[in-house]
């Protein structure tokens, strides 16, 4: 597979993005409520992950997963004590923790889901483009439980990444409130 991969720079001890989702976007109509359809092209990542979120291709988890585990490599086993998913804006949504206790298992890491949890509700980010908007929605949104996180090398696994604010909110908590 084809990756792209860029390190993010940010509070945390090292981050990265395996590719950008959505490499080209064009409007071609709009829908009978007047919101725009888009032609996207995405990444090769990017339409596995579209494929997994949006249609439940349990295959394309599984291509996630390896592309992932063979891009970091063996050099990080063992490097996680906990794998963590950013609780997602909508509560049904399980992508992230999908990935994230794939990851775990590949990485021969513990996994939570209780470790960082969403405690202000917000809506979905997909559609606010501001960072600094995004920013100000997710300011208290998150809470880290110390006694799972203290001491701990933490991956934190997200689905997307736009303008880095969810990331930075949610490691900002989890590195102070934790004591990661």
């Amino acid at each position: 597979m084809q990756l792209h991969p860029q390190g993010i720079n940010g509070q945390w001890a090292a981050g990265i993005v395996l590719d950008w989702h959505t490499v080209g976007s064009q409007i071609v109509g709009h829908n009978e409520f007047g919101y725009p359809i888009f032609d996207n092209t995405r990444s090769e990542i990017g339409e596995l992950l579209y494929r997994f979120k949006y249609k439940n291709d349990q295959t394309a988890l599984d291509k996630i997963l390896k592309a992932t585990i063979q891009y970091l490599g063996d050099k990080s086993k063992g490097k996680f004590d906990l794998i963590v998913p950013i609780p997602p804006s909508n509560p049904t949504r399980v992508v992230t923790k999908k990935i994230a206790q794939g990851l775990a298992i590949g990485f021969a890491a513990k996994f939570s889901d209780t470790a960082l949890q969403k405690i202000k509700s917000t809506s979905e980010l997909k559609s606010v483009t501001d960072p600094e908007i995004r920013k100000a929605m997710l300011s208290g949104a998150f809470l880290a439980e110390k006694n799972e996180i203290k001491g701990k090398r933490v991956l934190l696994v997200d689905d997307l990444y736009r303008s880095g604010a969810t990331l930075e909110a949610a490691a900002e908590v989890v590195m102070a409130q934790g004591n990661a």
